[in-house]
């Protein structure tokens, strides 16, 4: 038995509970003379699953199950390592994630920045997409990234600048010129904990407007909050010009954030496809082409702070 094979055969195992978390696996000899391999097979096991963050130790000590461990367990797949996506919905993203074909899976649940950074805190994500402004500080992402691994480093890779504003009906018939014209209109809300939703309550709230999303058109992604505006089910929503200018519609800008990546180091060689994909010239060119991204700083990366 190869030692992918073994650490493929121990994911599985960890992933269906046969060693829960803080629980020490055999010791590398004695996983050795139990599966018929060599210690050498086993400690490289041991060390490939450390790396891809299911195990802690060393050779020379046990593996351990590490807190999230069995949830990362599940990504590995036969020694290959899908990174497992969560956090912010946008269509440039999506387009960046069809690149990497298989090697990027968008784990199951709401999206949104907020769900996003506690799926990675759990370890049920590996990376997280977000564009969350810290008004205590002025800054965006790097307060929320920063204590999300229980203190453990977190990278953040800029994948782009984009623009995000009010999207309204062509011709703007009710004539919307910022947030503070939203009063009594009907708006296409994001769901709870999307940046683009906290985004609008903030400066609703200083506009001296009481957001009400209860009272909206709920809408799931950006797309779906063009659609609102499109069929008249509402009156304006907050979303990236790309899909305004795609529908036809008006936009109106509002702000330029920056699209980043919260990824956890040890699956810095599960991003790699994607990193890869994000610097592939065909691709950049194709992102450019939407509008109101800015790619100039297309995977800067930087540890949180």
């Amino acid at each position: 038995m190869g030692s992918a094979s073994l650490a493929a055969r121990l994911a599985q195992e960890i992933s269906a509970g046969r060693w829960s978390e803080g629980e020490a696996l055999p010791g590398v000899r004695t996983l050795a003379h139990e599966v018929g391999c060599s210690p050498g097979t086993a400690a490289r096991a041991y060390t490939a699953l450390r790396d891809f963050g299911v195990l802690s130790g060393t050779p020379r000590s046990r593996f351990v199950v590490v807190v999230g461990g069995a949830a990362r367990a599940v990504a590995w797949r036969g020694g290959v390592h899908t990174l497992r996506l969560s956090g912010s919905d946008d269509p440039a993203l999506d387009l960046l994630v069809r690149a990497t074909g298989e090697a990027v899976t968008v784990v199951a649940g709401p999206r949104g920045s907020v769900n996003g950074i506690v799926q990675l805190s759990r370890g049920a994500a590996d990376a997280c997409a977000l564009h969350l402004f810290d008004v205590a500080s002025g800054r965006w992402n790097d307060p929320f990234a920063r204590g999300v691994l229980g203190g453990a480093p977190v990278q953040l890779v800029h994948l782009w600048q984009r623009e995000q504003g009010l999207v309204v009906a062509r011709g703007n018939p009710h004539g919307i010129r910022d947030v503070g014209d939203l009063k009594g209109r009907r708006i296409a809300w994001r769901p709870p904990g999307t940046g683009s939703r906290l985004l609008l309550e903030r400066l609703m709230l200083a506009a001296g407007l009481e957001p009400q999303p209860d009272l909206g058109e709920p809408a799931e992604s950006h797309l779906a909050v063009a659609a609102a505006v499109a069929t008249g089910a509402a009156a304006a929503g907050m979303a990236v010009r790309s899909v305004a200018e795609s529908a036809g519609l008006d936009w109106i800008p509002v702000v330029r954030e920056p699209f980043e990546l919260a990824l956890d180091p040890a699956s810095r060689a599960a991003a790699e496809p994607l990193l890869t994909a994000l610097a592939d010239s065909d691709l950049q060119a194709r992102l450019a082409a939407m509008p109101g991204y800015d790619l100039s700083l297309s995977g800067e990366m930087r540890f949180a702070a």
